[in-house]
């Protein structure tokens, strides 16, 4: 189902540029709760799932940081959710801007 959802999110909407790097993010953000918290965190799962665009997606990381966290240790949460942010970088403008960009 998900990849099915992540296909068709491929060809609605934005550019393919911007189209295929907020499927590149889904599926990090998704990856990264698949390990343990999809389970206990199926709200934040969805909300990924139905993020439409990039910037929705940008709003989530606070989400997906506290769900990591909950699942395995504040460090692994912090270097992922690290490593998903510099996905944007160079996408979003606020990503670059953000005093949160480094979340």
């Amino acid at each position: 189902m998900r990849f099915r959802s992540s296909f068709w999110g491929v060809f609605g909407g934005a550019s393919n540029a911007e189209a295929l790097q907020v499927e590149r993010i889904r599926m990090a953000m998704l990856k990264a709760l698949d390990h343990d918290c999809v389970h206990g965190h199926a709200s934040v799962d969805k909300s990924i799932m139905f993020a439409k665009d990039l910037e929705s997606l940008w709003y989530l990381r606070p989400d997906l940081l506290q769900a990591i966290a909950s699942c395995r240790d504040q460090n692994s949460a912090n270097t992922i959710v690290r490593d998903i942010t510099q996905m944007f970088k160079g996408h979003l403008a606020i990503a670059q801007s953000s005093r949160f960009a480094d979340l």
